[in-house]
């Protein structure tokens, strides 16, 4: 049987791009999710004095660990290319500098106006 069938779709551009400089990934048996964090200091003027804001940005991906898989693999044959066609990625030193705690981080930028 020759049985034709019109699907119709719609995509929507609506979101703008999202930037990313930093993502968290966890898992559990039935799924993988990624958060992916924007952090934009900013300063503010309150009355007299200037304060200093963080406004964080986030977008999450849940993906099933199938999917998470073939992601991976078109990640990474995407940077061979990139790395082959346009430029080796170069991975920075390690910082000799101890990683700040997230909690700390938060009280010392509160209280930072640079």
């Amino acid at each position: 049987m020759d049985d034709k069938r019109r699907i119709n779709v719609n995509v929507d551009h609506s979101e703008p791009v999202f930037f990313t400089d930093n993502v968290t990934v966890w898992h559990n048996p039935q799924k993988f999710v990624m958060d992916f964090t924007n952090a934009t200091p900013r300063f503010d003027k309150v009355g007299e004095e200037n304060q200093q804001t963080i406004a964080v940005k986030h977008k999450t991906l849940i993906m099933d660990p199938i999917l998470a898989k073939i992601f991976l693999g078109v990640l990474k044959d995407n940077i061979e290319k990139y790395e082959k066609n346009i430029n080796k990625i170069a991975m920075p030193k390690p910082s000799k500098l101890k990683p700040v705690k997230p909690a700390r981080l938060a009280d010392a930028a509160s209280k930072y106006i640079g």
